[in-house]
């Protein structure tokens, strides 16, 4: 998702962790020898924490990971991820059908598919969805992700109207979907939020639907019960959903833990069953032990270069800066992960479509290197030897120890390499992001995870219409190249043009890439069949207790 590490799904290389972990049941969970000799159920909850509240509960507006981890537990579209984590199933669609042109797809609805209130769920809320996420007066951050449907661009940008866009609702039962052009990963893209579906009369009700479990509708295995802001999300087993009958676990909470310590006390204590949040201590703690668990996912941690604001307006300052830190030396002693370091935007997990077995980072390589006399002489070149003259830079990240310790880093190298002063600023994860679209930033950490097996998962954020409101940077030769890759079907061309891209967004060092991302967890003994799928969200339809 956008900006944030973190959005949704992929066929290929997808990892599932269903993982035993330390000894105790957690909080909440027991098991009772009665009388007779017999073992009493279990209780069927897990309790999993994130480090705050989602940022948006609204599907048809989020681009936010920690977000979409929530909203994947709590709503299904067409298709979902399925148990194994290796291909996307039908989740509320029966079937569908492409036509001879590969741009028109028809969907069956399954029967029966019911909304969490019971009432059902048609081909004409999806209809209604989709218009919804693309209408330039709701100003969803996710429409980019519906610029695949015809007219689904030109509608965002009020050259269309409504009814030009290509999706239209049969009948109750029937959608049908006409894209710009033939696109391969469709299927999969239909994972990701922003194509879930949501019903007109609750999100044009009177009330903010998304703030009481009282109007929040859902269409997934769980449903909202209890929310308590900056405490905990109460899920319950959502009994209209079309897989009801499959799902094991009653209950899920969602507490809020904002401290990766406090986090990991909880977990020590049994009372979460489920940790995300892995820092040092956890890593020293359970890195040897079967509770930790690695799995990739196709995401970058990298930074944001504000390119309307001295000293970063110039390529040459953005590539010194980049040139100039030592990302293994970050990775490994300051971060103490396994995380590969990364030197061009596309992540290890998307395949090369012309070498079979071959991820398209291993073919094309790294893009640039580190070089701190190349540096230097670049800083220099632009105007300012041994960061003389060069104006206030400012980095802002979050108000979290990893990323204040990157910071940290990284403000050390620049002054040791460069000459060059850094002031650090944190914020609140809300307020940060305000931050950024404002332009209040030199520097800024960001992050992204794709959504589907193909570069362009990765390299479409930065394309002109999406770098307005970050690092206001743009290529017109960069738009030219992916957009040429949305309309033609030669692998090899487009593999090319991929390539010419990532290229031209290194040699210009629009963003600075740090390290991909691996996804790092704890999981309590009793506690089986917690998928973990390679875009980083924790899926809690197939868990269960033992």
């Amino acid at each position: 998702m956008k900006k944030r590490i973190g959005h949704l799904f992929v066929t290929i290389l997808t990892v599932t962790s269903l993982v035993a972990c330390s000894s105790g049941a957690p909080s909440g969970t027991e098991t009772k020898q009665e009388s007779g000799g017999e073992t009493a159920k279990v209780e069927q909850k897990i309790i999993y924490a994130l480090p705050k509240e989602p940022e948006q509960m609204d599907p048809t507006l989020n681009t936010y990971s920690r977000s979409s981890t929530v909203l994947q537990n709590l709503f299904r579209g067409l298709y979902k991820i399925d148990e194994s984590g290796k291909k996307a199933v039908p989740a509320l669609a029966e079937s569908h059908e492409i036509d001879a042109t590969g741009t028109k797809y028809t969907f069956k609805l399954k029967k029966d598919v019911k909304w969490s209130d019971g009432k059902p769920i048609t081909a004409q809320d999806f209809e209604y969805s989709f218009k919804r996420v693309l209408n330039p007066e709701v100003g969803s951050g996710a429409a980019f992700y519906l610029y695949y449907i015809k007219n689904g661009l030109a509608y965002n940008q009020g050259k269309a109207k409504a009814e030009d866009v290509g999706v239209k609702a049969v009948d109750e039962t029937t959608l049908e979907v006409t894209l710009e052009s033939p696109t391969p990963f469709f299927i999969e893209l239909l994972c990701v939020t922003a194509y879930y579906p949501v019903r007109k009369d609750v999100v044009e009700g009177k009330d903010g639907w998304t703030k009481s479990p009282e109007t929040y509708i859902t269409s997934g295995p769980f449903m909202l019960t209890e929310l308590k802001p900056k405490e905990k999300y109460v899920l319950k087993k959502n009994p209209n959903y079309v897989e009801a009958s499959k799902v094991k676990l009653d209950t899920l909470e969602i507490v809020f833990i904002e401290s990766s310590e406090a986090e990991l006390a909880a977990y020590s204590n049994g009372e979460i069953n489920v940790s995300d949040s892995v820092g040092k201590e956890a890593m020293t703690q359970f890195q040897s032990t079967p509770e930790f668990v690695s799995v990739p996912r196709i995401g970058t941690y990298y930074f944001d270069f504000n390119a309307s604001r001295k000293p970063f307006d110039d390529p040459k300052v953005r590539k010194a800066f980049s040139m100039a830190i030592n990302r293994e030396q970050i990775v490994s002693n300051i971060l103490q992960s396994v995380e590969k370091p990364a030197f061009g935007m596309v992540p290890y997990g998307i395949p090369h479509a012309t070498q079979a077995g071959k991820d398209f980072r291993e073919v094309v390589g790294n893009q640039f290197q580190e070089n701190t006399e190349e540096a230097k002489k670049l800083l220099a070149d632009a105007g300012y030897p041994d960061g003389k003259g060069i104006p206030e830079i400012v980095l802002i990240v979050m108000a979290d120890q990893a990323d204040k310790d990157v910071a940290q880093a990284m403000q050390n190298m620049w002054k040791e390499n460069l000459g060059v002063n850094v002031t650090i600023q944190t914020f609140e994860s809300k307020v940060y992001w305000d931050e950024i679209e404002q332009g209040n930033f030199s520097i800024a950490r960001d992050g992204w995870t794709g959504d589907y097996p193909d570069p362009m998962t990765n390299l479409d954020l930065f394309e002109g219409v999406n770098t307005g409101d970050d690092i206001r940077w743009s290529s017109a030769e960069y738009d030219r190249l992916l957009k040429e890759n949305r309309e033609i079907s030669d692998q090899a061309k487009r593999m090319d043009n991929y390539v010419k891209a990532e290229k031209i967004l290194m040699d210009e060092m629009a963003v600075m890439p740090l390290h991909f991302l691996e996804d790092q967890y704890l999981v309590k003994p009793n506690v089986k069949g917690v998928l973990k799928n390679y875009i980083g969200h924790t899926i809690f339809e197939y868990a269960h207790v033992e």
